[in-house]
Order: structure tokens, then sequence, then C-alpha cells
């Protein structure tokens, strides 16, 4: 089984080129002109504007195809358009900031099932607590017993919500979070062709 996922790792590592130099793993990107990084609909300034929701899925794909142990990095090729270190800046701007964006959603998510998980907890020690000062107090009567059960069980219930929550919800969001992390490293460079023939 291991030496089958290992396999399959390296078929799809093979698909990629490597930086020479740190060994990285290199996601090529082929774009018409320097526009084409951005999403279309949106006119705001360069440095704010969304990155082209294909290129974004993209980039996630090619992320997933790659272990999170494995560092990668970005390089853009334009085609037929001279290199414009400029658009370029803007480019890499507007890149950090989408991730940067996205990796900031990724914290908020985290602390949000955190603090929830928190008070899930502290609800169902509260049932656990008022089961135990009942019970003292309780007599043998039915209708009691059934409630201080009930506030038992829901203790025990709120309990398991707030520990899956804390240790089983919570991973998607830091591997999420180690993905964009791996993102926001990614050093971007670009290059350019021109045809002679246009």
């Amino acid at each position: 089984m291991r030496k089958k996922k290992k396999a399959k790792e390296a078929a799809l590592l093979s698909l990629y080129r490597r930086n020479s130099q740190t060994g990285n793993i290199i996601i090529d990107v082929a774009l018409d002109r320097y526009l084409e990084f951005f999403h279309e609909w949106d006119n705001a300034v360069f440095k704010k504007r969304d990155l082209n929701p294909e290129l974004a899925e993209f980039l996630d794909i090619c992320s997933e195809d790659i272990p999170l142990s494995k560092q990668f990095d970005v390089h853009f090729h334009i085609k037929n358009i001279a290199l414009d270190s400029e658009k370029e800046k803007l480019i890499i701007a507007s890149y950090h900031n989408y991730y940067t964006a996205l990796k900031k959603l990724e914290d908020r998510k985290v602390k949000r099932i955190a603090r929830f998980s928190v008070i899930l907890f502290v609800i169902a020690l509260g049932f656990i607590f008022l089961n135990l000062i009942a019970n003292a107090r309780a007599g043998n009567q039915l209708l009691p017993k059934v409630l201080l059960e009930g506030l038992l069980i829901g203790g025990w219930v709120f309990m398991w919500e707030a520990l899956h929550m804390l240790f089983f919800d919570i991973l998607e969001p830091f591997k999420r979070k180690r993905e964009l992390k791996r993102f926001l490293n990614a050093e971007i460079t670009f290059s350019s062709e021109i045809d002679k023939g246009v």
C-alpha cells in the first residue's frame, strides 16, 4: 500500500519541473497577457484585485498534487509580450494579498471552532455538575430521576461535541492553513517569449 502511494506521488511530481538551486517544485502557468492573472469582473485597484478563479483553482489542484512536506514556486510564462517589471510587482502584491486574506479566513475559522468547543465544554461541565448536585438531593421518584439522567446524557453529548470539534473539525482548517502558508512562501517568477511571427 505504501509503495503504491509513493509510486503515485512520484508519478504526479514527475509532471513538474524542479528549481535546480532550491530543489523546490515549480508550478508553470502560461498566460496570454498579464491581465489574465486577475478576475475579469474585478475592477478594483491592481493590488486589491482577486485572482482569476480558474487560475486559483489550477494552483489549488497543483498544490494538492504536491505533498505538504515539499515547497513549490510559481512561474508565470507570458506569451508574446515583453516582460514588464511594474506589472510583475503588482501581480506579486495581488497574489500575496489574495493568499494572506485566505489565510486570515482560516485563522478566524480555527478561532471560531476553538471558541465554540470551549463554550460547549463549559455547558457540558455545567450539566454534569447540575446532575451531581441534584442527584444528591433527589429522592426515588421517577420524574426527577429521568430529568437527572437527561442532564447527564446531555452533558456527555455536549462534551463529545466539544472534543469532536477540538480534535477533528479543526484538522481541515489547520491543513488548509499549512497549504496557504506554502503559497505565501512560494517564489513568484516570470518569463516571456515573443513569437517572431506575431
